[in-house]
């Protein structure tokens, strides 16, 4: 046998082009369904995953491979969620603080221009 035969007779389980092939055979193949959501995950994907991984379940409810990587892709999915919400809190929080800040340095300042015409209306007024 050649190396070009061997090479060829050789499955490459970790190529998402084997999956796809398996599902353009079955398209209810689980286990090709949840690696090609897996290699979505992987990619960054992760719509595409949830919907791989939504598929494998329709069709074996009871496949845990599937079940279990999506709740985990929801799980991350809800940190990644609060983690935003918390920075964009802290930003908030943060701009409050500068704008509370002008607003007492903008405070300072007109009474402290109050101020200076109050004590110019008095030396006006005593220097007549």
């Amino acid at each position: 046998m050649s190396g070009q035969h061997a090479r060829s007779l050789y499955i490459n389980t970790t190529d998402p082009a084997y999956y796809e092939k398996l599902l353009r055979c079955n398209r209810h193949n689980v286990r090709a369904l949840y690696h090609l959501g897996r290699t979505c995950e992987k990619q960054g994907d992760i719509q595409k995953a949830q919907n791989y991984y939504h598929r494998a379940i329709q069709v074996d409810p009871h496949f845990e491979a599937a079940v279990g990587a999506l709740a985990i892709l929801r799980r991350r999915q809800e940190a990644h969620r609060q983690k935003l919400a918390l920075q964009a809190l802290r930003e908030m929080r943060r701009a409050d603080r500068r704008q509370k800040g002008l607003s007492l340095l903008q405070t300072m300042k007109a009474v402290m221009v109050s101020y200076l015409v109050l004590l110019l209306f008095i030396f006006g007024v005593l220097l007549r």
